[in-house]
């Protein structure tokens, strides 16, 4: 019997890292998409503040405020309650016909939506074209899923979901800083057409590297109901957690740029700095944490460590810039400390995909991901209400609340049980 080669010190590494030709061909993707997409979403309130405010970021009244608020809280809404039906659609063509045709499919929407936001003025149809622009990561997320699921070994899913999570957070590094530099400069039409750029390269090699991808056979619809009966009891009482600390984070999440230049009178291109502040430290935590997870009995502990930083956002954002500190260094301290909550992501993500058996596992992801959008969407408009009525800080406290009670009800309520 012939003894295989050793392995190079490359192959090593990536077996360490989770990484083969299927996964790195879905980061590529991913990572090209989420450029697209940072380059223009950060700075989407603001360009909706500064037409409402007649063309200029300068002495904005609370009037102009509240309205950029509406319209921002709207499009929030629609944004997670069409994701909802985008995640269960990109779990289903992932199941249905492979990875490269959900991530294919997941561009399309974008072009349409770049289209519109390049040719309009009009808040009411910037929200249509902005919302075109936000499939791509629902749509993507089961086959994604479906890879590392399924191409992974599971003593390496964590670590991989890890890599995943790093090759996600990248763009997330260089689209705000880009973004900013560029709103600063030539204001928001040229954001929209880096990141046109940006995204039809990225469906070029895409198309290139997962030509060779295909589903290894057709397999039979499985009805949703299914799904749903065989989604274990600790994914449940996760759901129902992250559902609670979901509504809290969307109270804040959209509204934070508007808070940041609006009511702290920084410039976009600080809240630009700020952003990619974030993503490069949850870039620096998932590697050392995937190891972490990976060699821990349990994940709970990670995700409960998610779970509070998730709700101590909002009080940051609010206590940290009234605390004597200056507001730029209270802001710097607040970012950073929300980058960290992704220590327990990759643990969460691999607890999921593990979680569900290979033949219902792109299905059920989507599912997960589509009832989670589902029950939250309404939270950005009761933000709004709750900004119109009690003033920003209050509605993000009570956001950072509820994430309190998420977090508690995590940890009394979701076993303590090894990884799968």
């Amino acid at each position: 019997m012939a003894v295989p080669p050793p392995e190079t010190r490359e192959e090593s590494l990536a077996s360490w890292l989770g990484l083969n030709r299927a996964t790195v061909a879905v980061l590529v993707a991913v990572a090209g998409l989420g450029l697209a997409e940072e380059l223009w979403r950060n700075f989407f309130g603001v360009h909706l503040l500064e037409l409402g405010a007649g063309g200029s970021l300068k002495n904005i009244t609370p009037e102009e405020l509240t309205a950029t608020i509406f319209y921002l809280a709207v499009y929030t809404l629609f944004v997670n309650f069409l994701e909802g039906f985008a995640y269960i659609i990109g779990g289903t063509v992932a199941h249905r016909m492979g990875p490269r045709v959900a991530l294919a499919v997941s561009a399309i929407p974008m072009l349409a939506g770049f289209a519109v936001l390049m040719t309009v003025k009009d808040p009411r149809f910037l929200i249509i074209g902005a919302l075109l622009l936000t499939n791509w990561e629902p749509l993507s997320v089961p086959a994604t899923f479906e890879v590392i699921g399924g191409a992974v070994p599971k003593n390496r899913r964590t670590i991989a979901f890890a890599m995943q999570s790093i090759n996600k957070r990248l763009p997330k590094v260089i689209g705000p800083l880009l973004g900013g530099l560029v709103f600063m400069a030539h204001g928001f039409a040229l954001n929209l057409a880096l990141a046109c750029g940006v995204l039809l390269i990225s469906m070029a090699t895409q198309m290139t590297l997962l030509k060779k991808m295909r589903p290894k056979d057709v397999m039979a619809a499985v009805p949703l109901g299914r799904v749903l009966r065989e989604m274990p009891k600790d994914l449940r009482l996760l759901l129902s957690a992250e559902i609670i600390l979901r509504w809290g984070d969307w109270f804040v999440r959209d509204f934070a740029a508007i808070y940041v230049v609006g009511v702290l009178g920084r410039s976009p291109q600080d809240y630009g700095f700020l952003v990619a502040l974030t993503s490069f430290t949850a870039l620096a935590t998932y590697i050392p944490a995937g190891k972490m997870v990976d060699r821990a009995p349990s994940a709970k502990p990670f995700i409960g460590l998610t779970f509070f930083l998730f709700a101590s956002f909002p009080f940051c954002l609010v206590l940290l810039p009234r605390s004597g500190l200056p507001v730029m260094a209270a802001l710097v301290l607040t970012f950073i400390l929300n980058g960290l909550r992704e220590v327990g992501e990759p643990a969460r993500k691999a607890l999921i995909a593990s979680g569900f058996p290979p033949e219902i596992r792109a299905r059920a992801v989507g599912l997960y991901w589509g009832l989670r959008s589902f029950a939250f969407f309404p939270a950005p408009i009761v933000s709004y209400l709750l900004w119109s009525r009690l003033g920003p800080d209050n509605a993000f406290l009570i956001g950072g609340t509820l994430g309190m009670l998420a977090t508690a009800w995590f940890w009394i309520s979701v076993p303590s049980t090894p990884k799968r």
